[in-house]
């Protein structure tokens, strides 16, 4: 069982599962996040993954964005926060995000890479 099983989500139209892989995690987002309040489900979920990546000392994860077929400007608020969070840990404690995402999918392509120039540091948008 993985270390993180207890972590994530599992909503109508938005599920967040979070493996343990190669020592690191990975949280892979699938659905749709289109409700007007996303930040209702997704805050919560994202503050308690931030949490297990601090208490873990992860200096890496992955967020897998490939599977998420809709992705609204509510949604994004919450990915901002969660950066946020973590660059407001002391330098030695941040962490690096690392956004997978389709370069077939136009709104991933543009809005992944566009959150990446609030912390160029520590967060990547990368193609898969």
């Amino acid at each position: 069982m993985s270390r993180f099983g207890t972590l994530g989500l599992n909503h109508e139209k938005i599920r967040i599962a979070v493996v343990d892989q190669d020592g690191g995690m990975i949280i892979r987002f699938s659905g749709n996040i289109d409700d007007p309040n996303p930040g209702l489900i997704l805050d919560p979920a994202l503050d308690q993954i931030h949490r297990e990546i601090v208490a873990n000392g992860l200096p890496e994860v992955a967020a897998d964005f490939t599977a998420l077929e809709f992705l609204n400007s509510s949604g994004i608020k919450s990915l901002i926060k969660w950066i946020m969070r973590q660059t407001e840990l002391p330098e030695d404690r941040q962490y690096r995000i690392r956004f997978l995402y389709s370069n077939r999918v136009t709104w991933q392509q543009t809005s992944l890479k566009a959150l990446t120039y609030l912390a160029p540091r520590t967060v990547v948008a990368v193609p898969v």
